[in-house]
Protein backbone atom coordinates (compact mmCIF):
# COMPACT_ATOMS: atom_id res chain seq x y z
CA UNK A 1 0.00 0.00 0.00
CA UNK A 2 1.55 3.61 -1.06
CA UNK A 3 2.39 5.40 2.14
CA UNK A 4 2.05 9.76 2.16
CA UNK A 5 4.99 11.77 3.48
CA UNK A 6 4.89 13.66 6.54
CA UNK A 7 4.84 16.67 4.87
CA UNK A 8 1.38 14.95 2.59
CA UNK A 9 0.00 14.30 6.33
CA UNK A 10 0.28 17.44 7.84
CA UNK A 11 -1.78 19.16 5.14
CA UNK A 12 -4.17 17.04 5.25
CA UNK A 13 -4.36 17.62 9.00
CA UNK A 14 -4.86 21.02 8.26
CA UNK A 15 -7.71 20.05 6.11
CA UNK A 16 -9.10 18.30 8.35
CA UNK A 17 -9.23 20.44 11.30
CA UNK A 18 -10.47 23.53 9.42
CA UNK A 19 -14.22 20.86 9.44
CA UNK A 20 -13.48 19.97 13.22
CA UNK A 21 -16.90 22.54 13.74
CA UNK A 22 -19.33 19.86 11.26
CA UNK A 23 -22.64 19.77 13.32
CA UNK A 24 -23.76 16.20 14.66
CA UNK A 25 -24.61 13.41 12.31
CA UNK A 26 -23.24 11.50 9.29
CA UNK A 27 -20.96 14.23 8.17
CA UNK A 28 -19.44 14.62 11.95
CA UNK A 29 -19.23 10.65 11.98
CA UNK A 30 -17.23 10.57 8.35
CA UNK A 31 -14.93 13.55 10.18
CA UNK A 32 -14.09 11.27 13.40
CA UNK A 33 -13.53 8.44 10.66
CA UNK A 34 -11.30 10.42 8.53
CA UNK A 35 -9.45 11.55 11.35
CA UNK A 36 -8.52 8.70 12.88
CA UNK A 37 -7.61 6.89 9.46
CA UNK A 38 -4.63 10.72 9.52
CA UNK A 39 -3.53 9.80 12.79
CA UNK A 40 -2.79 6.20 12.36
CA UNK A 41 -1.37 7.01 8.96
CA UNK A 42 0.96 9.28 11.14
CA UNK A 43 1.87 6.98 13.49
CA UNK A 44 2.96 4.79 11.00
CA UNK A 45 5.63 7.06 10.12
CA UNK A 46 6.54 8.10 13.17
CA UNK A 47 4.73 5.19 15.79
CA UNK A 48 7.15 7.13 19.07
CA UNK A 49 5.68 10.79 18.78
CA UNK A 50 2.99 10.64 21.73
CA UNK A 51 0.99 13.29 19.77
CA UNK A 52 -0.19 11.02 17.52
CA UNK A 53 -1.73 8.47 19.92
CA UNK A 54 -3.21 11.24 21.78
CA UNK A 55 -5.11 12.64 19.06
CA UNK A 56 -6.16 9.33 17.89
CA UNK A 57 -7.46 8.27 21.83
CA UNK A 58 -9.43 11.42 21.89
CA UNK A 59 -11.33 10.98 18.59
CA UNK A 60 -12.73 7.48 19.53
CA UNK A 61 -13.47 9.21 23.14
CA UNK A 62 -15.48 11.68 21.08
CA UNK A 63 -17.06 9.40 18.69
CA UNK A 64 -17.76 7.14 21.17
CA UNK A 65 -19.04 9.82 23.56
CA UNK A 66 -21.56 11.09 20.53
CA UNK A 67 -23.06 7.38 20.13
CA UNK A 68 -23.22 6.49 24.02
CA UNK A 69 -25.18 9.57 24.27
CA UNK A 70 -26.34 11.27 20.95
CA UNK A 71 -27.39 7.88 19.36
CA UNK A 72 -27.91 5.33 22.23
CA UNK A 73 -25.98 2.77 20.09
CA UNK A 74 -24.11 1.25 23.27
CA UNK A 75 -23.14 -1.25 21.64
CA UNK A 76 -21.10 0.40 18.78
CA UNK A 77 -19.89 2.97 21.79
CA UNK A 78 -18.44 0.53 23.37
CA UNK A 79 -16.39 -0.71 20.69
CA UNK A 80 -15.29 2.64 19.88
CA UNK A 81 -14.50 3.53 23.52
CA UNK A 82 -12.25 0.28 23.85
CA UNK A 83 -9.96 1.46 21.56
CA UNK A 84 -9.99 4.51 23.11
CA UNK A 85 -8.44 2.79 26.15
CA UNK A 86 -5.77 0.97 23.76
CA UNK A 87 -4.47 4.23 22.69
CA UNK A 88 -4.16 6.36 25.96
CA UNK A 89 -4.40 4.00 29.05
CA UNK A 90 -3.64 6.58 30.86
CA UNK A 91 -6.91 8.77 29.99
CA UNK A 92 -10.01 8.00 32.72
CA UNK A 93 -12.64 10.15 30.29
CA UNK A 94 -13.33 6.55 28.02
CA UNK A 95 -13.21 4.42 31.00
CA UNK A 96 -15.82 6.83 32.59
CA UNK A 97 -18.17 6.72 30.03
CA UNK A 98 -17.82 2.43 29.73
CA UNK A 99 -18.89 2.37 33.30
CA UNK A 100 -22.17 4.58 32.03
CA UNK A 101 -22.48 2.30 29.32
CA UNK A 102 -22.99 -1.05 31.42
CA UNK A 103 -25.13 0.73 33.55
CA UNK A 104 -27.75 0.91 31.09
CA UNK A 105 -30.78 -0.32 32.41
CA UNK A 106 -31.91 -1.63 28.96
CA UNK A 107 -29.11 -3.69 29.15
CA UNK A 108 -29.04 -7.51 29.87
CA UNK A 109 -25.59 -8.96 29.35
CA UNK A 110 -24.00 -11.12 32.50
CA UNK A 111 -21.96 -9.61 35.24
CA UNK A 112 -22.58 -6.09 33.63
CA UNK A 113 -22.38 -4.92 37.73
CA UNK A 114 -18.85 -6.09 37.63
CA UNK A 115 -18.05 -4.28 34.25
CA UNK A 116 -19.84 -1.36 35.67
CA UNK A 117 -17.37 -1.35 38.77
CA UNK A 118 -14.60 -2.69 36.96
CA UNK A 119 -14.60 0.41 34.57
CA UNK A 120 -15.96 3.17 37.23
CA UNK A 121 -13.06 1.98 39.38
CA UNK A 122 -10.20 2.17 36.67
CA UNK A 123 -11.55 5.78 35.63
CA UNK A 124 -11.52 7.21 39.45
CA UNK A 125 -8.42 5.32 40.16
CA UNK A 126 -6.92 7.71 36.94
CA UNK A 127 -8.18 10.22 38.33
CA UNK A 128 -11.41 10.90 36.87
CA UNK A 129 -11.77 14.66 38.17
CA UNK A 130 -14.79 17.41 39.04
CA UNK A 131 -18.38 16.69 37.93
CA UNK A 132 -17.81 13.47 36.09
CA UNK A 133 -16.11 12.48 39.55
CA UNK A 134 -19.25 13.08 41.36
CA UNK A 135 -21.42 11.40 38.46
CA UNK A 136 -19.14 8.58 38.35
CA UNK A 137 -19.35 7.99 42.12
CA UNK A 138 -22.98 7.79 42.00
CA UNK A 139 -22.96 5.15 39.54
CA UNK A 140 -20.12 2.95 41.04
CA UNK A 141 -22.81 3.12 43.96
CA UNK A 142 -25.37 2.35 41.71
CA UNK A 143 -23.16 -1.48 40.83
CA UNK A 144 -22.71 -1.92 44.32
CA UNK A 145 -26.61 -1.64 44.98
CA UNK A 146 -27.42 -3.81 42.15
CA UNK A 147 -24.87 -6.24 43.36
CA UNK A 148 -25.96 -6.59 46.54
CA UNK A 149 -23.65 -4.53 48.70
CA UNK A 150 -25.24 -1.78 50.27
CA UNK A 151 -22.56 -0.23 52.70
CA UNK A 152 -20.42 0.14 49.34
CA UNK A 153 -22.63 1.84 47.52
CA UNK A 154 -24.05 4.28 50.73
CA UNK A 155 -20.26 5.11 51.29
CA UNK A 156 -19.80 6.01 47.29
CA UNK A 157 -23.21 8.37 47.82
CA UNK A 158 -21.31 10.06 50.76
CA UNK A 159 -18.68 10.54 48.87
CA UNK A 160 -20.33 12.19 46.00
CA UNK A 161 -22.05 14.77 48.55
CA UNK A 162 -19.17 15.26 49.80
CA UNK A 163 -17.29 16.56 46.76
CA UNK A 164 -20.65 18.31 45.60
CA UNK A 165 -19.94 21.43 47.88
CA UNK A 166 -22.65 23.85 45.85
CA UNK A 167 -25.08 21.61 46.07
CA UNK A 168 -25.03 21.85 41.64
CA UNK A 169 -25.00 18.34 41.51
CA UNK A 170 -28.00 17.06 43.85
CA UNK A 171 -30.40 16.63 41.64
CA UNK A 172 -28.16 14.01 40.18
CA UNK A 173 -27.13 12.36 43.24
CA UNK A 174 -31.02 12.21 44.34
CA UNK A 175 -31.78 10.45 41.14
CA UNK A 176 -29.66 7.64 41.87
CA UNK A 177 -30.40 7.44 45.00
CA UNK A 178 -33.92 6.69 44.20
CA UNK A 179 -32.56 4.00 41.08
CA UNK A 180 -30.56 2.32 43.91
CA UNK A 181 -33.76 1.00 45.83
CA UNK A 182 -35.60 0.73 42.44
CA UNK A 183 -35.90 0.97 38.93
CA UNK A 184 -36.68 4.10 37.28
CA UNK A 185 -38.33 4.53 33.52
CA UNK A 186 -40.12 6.65 33.25
CA UNK A 187 -38.89 10.70 32.35
CA UNK A 188 -37.47 12.64 35.60
CA UNK A 189 -39.60 16.05 36.23
CA UNK A 190 -37.20 19.08 37.31
CA UNK A 191 -39.30 22.07 38.32
CA UNK A 192 -37.81 25.43 39.98
CA UNK A 193 -34.16 24.02 41.66
CA UNK A 194 -35.43 24.37 45.06
CA UNK A 195 -38.22 22.11 44.79
CA UNK A 196 -38.16 18.45 44.95
CA UNK A 197 -37.64 17.02 41.48
CA UNK A 198 -40.70 13.89 41.20
CA UNK A 199 -41.13 10.76 38.70
CA UNK A 200 -43.67 11.24 35.95
CA UNK A 201 -45.64 9.00 33.94
CA UNK A 202 -45.80 8.99 30.55
CA UNK A 203 -49.17 10.51 30.40
CA UNK A 204 -48.31 13.57 32.81
CA UNK A 205 -45.07 14.49 31.01
CA UNK A 206 -47.53 14.96 27.70
CA UNK A 207 -49.65 16.85 30.26
CA UNK A 208 -47.07 19.11 30.73
CA UNK A 209 -46.31 20.26 27.60
CA UNK A 210 -50.43 20.61 27.11
CA UNK A 211 -49.81 23.46 29.49
CA UNK A 212 -46.93 24.89 27.89
CA UNK A 213 -49.65 25.12 24.34
CA UNK A 214 -51.60 27.21 27.06
CA UNK A 215 -49.20 29.69 27.78
CA UNK A 216 -48.28 28.45 31.63
CA UNK A 217 -45.07 27.04 31.35
CA UNK A 218 -42.11 26.66 28.75
CA UNK A 219 -40.80 23.00 28.64
CA UNK A 220 -37.56 21.54 27.77
CA UNK A 221 -37.73 17.55 26.36
CA UNK A 222 -34.58 16.03 27.19
CA UNK A 223 -36.29 12.48 27.82
CA UNK A 224 -36.55 11.68 24.03
CA UNK A 225 -33.71 10.95 21.48
CA UNK A 226 -34.55 14.41 19.89
CA UNK A 227 -34.25 17.32 22.09
CA UNK A 228 -37.21 20.04 21.60
CA UNK A 229 -38.07 23.15 23.25
CA UNK A 230 -42.07 23.76 23.59
CA UNK A 231 -43.70 27.08 24.32
CA UNK A 232 -46.88 28.51 23.28
CA UNK A 233 -45.92 29.94 19.92
CA UNK A 234 -44.24 26.88 18.43
CA UNK A 235 -41.96 23.67 19.03
CA UNK A 236 -38.73 23.95 18.24
CA UNK A 237 -35.70 20.82 17.65
CA UNK A 238 -32.53 21.37 19.66
CA UNK A 239 -29.16 20.10 18.55
CA UNK A 240 -27.83 18.23 21.59
CA UNK A 241 -25.47 20.70 22.81
CA UNK A 242 -28.01 23.39 22.26
CA UNK A 243 -30.28 21.73 24.74
CA UNK A 244 -27.36 20.61 27.29
CA UNK A 245 -26.65 24.28 27.34
CA UNK A 246 -30.24 25.19 27.61
CA UNK A 247 -30.85 22.68 30.18
CA UNK A 248 -27.84 23.65 32.54
CA UNK A 249 -29.01 27.42 32.59
CA UNK A 250 -32.95 26.50 33.19
CA UNK A 251 -31.74 24.33 35.92
CA UNK A 252 -29.58 27.21 37.45
CA UNK A 253 -32.16 30.05 37.01
CA UNK A 254 -31.92 33.05 38.14
CA UNK A 255 -28.28 32.76 38.40
CA UNK A 256 -25.43 34.35 36.33
CA UNK A 257 -23.71 31.08 35.04
CA UNK A 258 -19.95 32.02 34.23
CA UNK A 259 -18.71 30.63 30.70
CA UNK A 260 -16.16 28.43 31.99
CA UNK A 261 -18.93 26.98 34.23
CA UNK A 262 -21.02 26.10 31.33
CA UNK A 263 -18.19 24.40 29.38
CA UNK A 264 -17.39 22.17 32.28
CA UNK A 265 -20.67 20.91 32.58
CA UNK A 266 -21.40 20.80 29.04
CA UNK A 267 -17.67 19.17 27.60
CA UNK A 268 -16.22 18.30 31.05
CA UNK A 269 -12.68 18.48 29.98
CA UNK A 270 -12.59 18.85 26.57
CA UNK A 271 -10.88 22.28 25.55
CA UNK A 272 -13.27 24.63 23.48
CA UNK A 273 -12.74 27.21 21.40
CA UNK A 274 -13.54 30.64 23.19
CA UNK A 275 -16.34 31.12 21.30
CA UNK A 276 -18.30 28.38 21.11
CA UNK A 277 -20.60 28.64 24.05
CA UNK A 278 -21.73 32.03 22.70
CA UNK A 279 -22.10 30.69 19.26
CA UNK A 280 -24.23 27.31 20.84
CA UNK A 281 -26.47 30.84 22.85
CA UNK A 282 -26.98 32.91 19.79
CA UNK A 283 -28.34 29.61 17.79
CA UNK A 284 -30.65 29.42 21.20
CA UNK A 285 -31.89 32.69 21.12
CA UNK A 286 -33.15 32.34 17.54
CA UNK A 287 -35.39 28.90 18.26
CA UNK A 288 -36.44 30.39 21.40
CA UNK A 289 -37.53 33.31 19.82
CA UNK A 290 -39.34 31.05 17.23
CA UNK A 291 -40.93 29.14 20.06
CA UNK A 292 -42.02 32.09 22.43
CA UNK A 293 -43.41 34.40 19.88
CA UNK A 294 -41.29 36.99 21.54
CA UNK A 295 -38.25 39.53 20.30
CA UNK A 296 -37.05 40.27 23.46
CA UNK A 297 -35.15 36.94 24.19
CA UNK A 298 -31.35 38.37 25.14
CA UNK A 299 -32.91 41.11 27.13
CA UNK A 300 -35.31 39.30 29.24
CA UNK A 301 -34.91 35.75 29.07
CA UNK A 302 -31.81 34.39 28.25
CA UNK A 303 -29.71 37.49 29.03
CA UNK A 304 -25.86 38.04 28.17
CA UNK A 305 -24.42 38.61 32.41
CA UNK A 306 -21.03 40.14 32.84
CA UNK A 307 -19.45 36.67 33.45
CA UNK A 308 -21.56 34.38 31.23
CA UNK A 309 -25.23 34.26 30.84
CA UNK A 310 -28.37 33.36 32.76
CA UNK A 311 -31.82 32.25 32.05
CA UNK A 312 -34.07 35.24 33.65
CA UNK A 313 -37.97 33.94 31.85
CA UNK A 314 -40.60 34.87 34.29
CA UNK A 315 -42.52 32.21 32.88
CA UNK A 316 -41.99 28.77 34.94
CA UNK A 317 -39.76 26.57 33.00
CA UNK A 318 -39.85 22.68 33.09
CA UNK A 319 -37.16 20.43 32.08
CA UNK A 320 -38.04 16.53 31.37
CA UNK A 321 -34.91 14.17 31.71
CA UNK A 322 -34.64 10.21 31.30
CA UNK A 323 -34.98 8.69 34.21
Amino acid sequence: MWRMTMEELLNWEDNWLDREELEEGDERNAWFEEGINLYKQFLKLDPKEPRYAIMLADLYLQWGRDEKIRRGDYWKAYNILRKATIYSPSNPDAFYHLSFIFANEEKREERKWEAVLFYGKEALEKGIAGSKRIKLLCNVALGYARLGYGQKATDYIKEACDLDKMGEHSWFIELYKDRMKKRITEPILLKEPQEKRKTVSGRNANQVKEDEMEGKCVVLDLAQDEKYFYAYNDAVRLERKEAEILGYLIDHQMTSCPRHRIEEAIWHDRPVSPTTVKRYINSLRKKLSQAMGRDDISENILVTTGEGYEWKANIPAIVLRKG
